[in-house]
């Protein structure tokens, strides 16, 4: 796993491979019982992840003002801001938008989540 906050993390080639990411640790992620995450890449508020959903779990996915959301779903099932999705789907939610996710299906649901802080420039476009 990369986490860094220096130049580094954005001029170096960070590989991890199959077995490395294996090894990297679930950790739960607070408020969100079933649900636990593994930073593959983190610089700053920039944060790439696997998110594991057990059957049944669920998350607020609340609003982030400053903030746009890549999100694929690696496997299994789950609704996300209302819309049934499968393995193999993708969705971007823009700063602002709600995002919950609910009803993991049996066989639970792993998403790649990218976070991405969006850049002053387009921070003030979105404030007019």
């Amino acid at each position: 796993m990369t986490t860094d906050t220096d130049r580094a993390a954005l001029t170096t080639l960070a590989v991890l491979p199959a077995d490395e990411i294996e090894r990297l640790p679930w950790l739960p992620v607070p408020t969100c019982p079933g649900v636990e995450e593994k930073t593959l890449w983190q610089f700053g508020d920039f944060v790439q992840a696997l998110v594991r959903y057990a059957p049944g779990s669920s998350s607020p996915g609340g609003p982030h003002l400053a903030a746009h959301h890549h999100i694929w779903v690696v496997s299994g099932t789950c609704t996300l801001a209302g819309r049934r999705l499968a393995a193999g789907s993708y969705v971007h939610v823009p700063p602002g938008a709600a995002h919950p996710i609910a009803e993991v299906g049996p066989e639970g649901c792993v998403l790649l989540h990218m976070h991405r802080p969006h850049p002053p420039k387009e921070a003030q476009r979105l404030l007019r």
